[in-house]
């Protein structure tokens, strides 16, 4: 059996470019014009295009030339062939501004209001006919990248296999336990843990196929010291978790990024870091598969990535 690559050796692109042009002229003579050939010429590739697909492809009538049910068939295929040819060669030649592409990125559920917002908020200002579509996170930081679902994975695990999953790191965080600016532990000075596992809990409800299922990470580490949260309120969304906690005594934990959002500062505050423990003590990456290493495209994109990210959503260190 043929390879694809053998079936197709024998046909001159040029050809299916001539066709697309006779298709939109319906005159030999024009065409010739536009392509710069000679009329014997571009009569004889009209000859090489019939021999080709095996069908006259046009007959002649008075009005010019009119293409056959093949002919049109081949109208849209045609046009889509060649779409993808000038981008192929065009795709070193890079412009954010004329750039359409759908780029697809994974990051982990709790950190998704603070990493989205700023990353299509940049995407939108410099590349305005691009999209972003966003995707939770997966156990494994190369199963999505692996099968193609997304370009780049936004995730705390480093990969193992660092050739074929290139990854730098973005930031890191730690868990911060919020109130309400009326909650009783905004008025204490020096609260503990113990303090705030008094207080009931809103959560994110996270997606099954996000990093922890349906576990918040800090449950791990509670877990570890014989401790439990009481959770009366699991939300996908954090507005609704930040608005059903107004006017309560509940709390929400969330990773440090959270306090960069203006939106939230007017009416959430940190009572509780749980800062230089090393179990949530959580480094940043961005991942991706070295398919894209030669695509301007997804280089521009990654690079959008780092730089909005580390300015923004990571700006404020605290690690320290």
């Amino acid at each position: 059996m043929k390879t694809l690559e053998q079936q197709l050796s024998r046909l001159d692109l040029n050809l299916l470019v001539s066709l697309s042009v006779l298709l939109k002229e319906k005159n030999v003579s024009r065409s010739s014009e536009v392509l710069f050939l000679s009329q014997p010429a571009m009569s004889r590739t009209l000859k090489r295009l019939r021999d080709v697909f095996n069908d006259p492809l046009f007959y002649r009538e008075s009005s010019g030339l009119q293409p056959t049910a093949k002919a049109l068939s081949l109208q849209e295929p045609l046009s889509e062939i060649l779409l993808c040819v000038s981008k192929l060669i065009d795709s070193t030649q890079f412009s954010p501004q004329s750039c359409d592409q759908t780029f697809k990125i994974s990051l982990p559920p709790l950190m998704s209001r603070q990493l989205s917002v700023p990353l299509i908020k940049q995407l939108m200002q410099e590349a305005p006919n691009a999209s972003l579509v966003e995707y939770p996170a997966a156990l494994d930081p190369t199963a999505l990248l692996k099968d193609r679902s997304v370009d780049f994975s936004i995730h705390i695990e480093k990969p193992s296999q660092s050739d074929e999953f290139p990854c730098e790191e973005i930031g890191h965080t730690h868990a911060v336990f919020y109130a309400p600016l009326t909650h009783p532990l905004t008025q204490q000075q020096n609260v503990t843990l113990n303090d705030c596992l008094n207080y009931p809990f809103v959560d994110l409800n996270l997606d099954i196929r996000s990093i922890f299922g349906t576990h918040n990470p800090v449950d791990f580490y509670l877990e570890q010291k014989g401790l439990k949260r009481n959770v009366v309120f699991k939300s996908g969304q954090l507005n609704t978790l930040v608005d059903a906690m107004q006017g309560t005594d509940k709390l929400l934990i969330s990773t440090h990024t959270l306090r960069n959002l203006n939106e939230f500062k007017a009416c959430l505050t940190p009572v509780f870091e749980l800062k230089g423990q090393a179990i949530m003590d959580i480094n940043v990456y961005l991942i991706e598969h070295k398919r894209t290493l030669n695509s301007a495209a997804h280089q521009w994109f990654k690079q959008l990535i780092l730089n909005t990210l580390r300015n923004k959503a990571f700006l404020i260190d605290n690690r320290a």
